[in-house]
């Protein structure tokens, strides 16, 4: 059984993303893509998201990330024409394919305006429409 190391929730969320190579670890070898890539959005939450690449990006890579704000307006009935930007670190890369890759990214920084529309948007997702009840004070 595998376990679950994501720190948040997330929702899956297909919409197309890019992303670009920022930083590569020294004594890493990587041929990394020179131009910006494109890319499936599998899934999101506001510490994460899931990628599938036509690339392999080993962890620890640092790229930047644009993800069209469109599929977030569905959910929490916003209109927004920038698109969400933020950077990330590869923390898994696992290949699904040919040239399909399932790669785990890690958010370092993410503006403040962009997590708040993924929390809208994760709470817009959620089932339960009123908070739990607590025994505790």
């Amino acid at each position: 059984m595998l376990l679950d190391r994501r720190g948040k929730k997330r929702e899956n969320l297909r919409t197309v993303a890019e992303y670009k190579t920022l930083k590569v670890p020294k004594g890493l070898i990587f041929k990394a893509p020179l131009n910006i890539v494109k890319a499936s959005l599998l899934d999101i939450s506001i510490s994460g998201c899931a990628l599938e690449s036509p690339y392999a990006i080993p962890p620890q890579v640092t790229i930047s990330i644009r993800i069209d704000p469109l599929a977030f307006a569905i959910g929490t009935s916003e209109r927004r024409n920038d698109p969400l930007e933020m950077t990330g670190r590869i923390t898994s890369s696992v290949s699904k394919g040919r040239e399909h890759y399932r790669l785990g990214v890690c958010f370092i920084r993410i503006k403040k305006k962009d997590a708040g529309l993924i929390k809208r948007f994760m709470r817009s997702k959620e089932r339960r429409k009123f908070p739990r009840f607590s025994f505790s004070r």
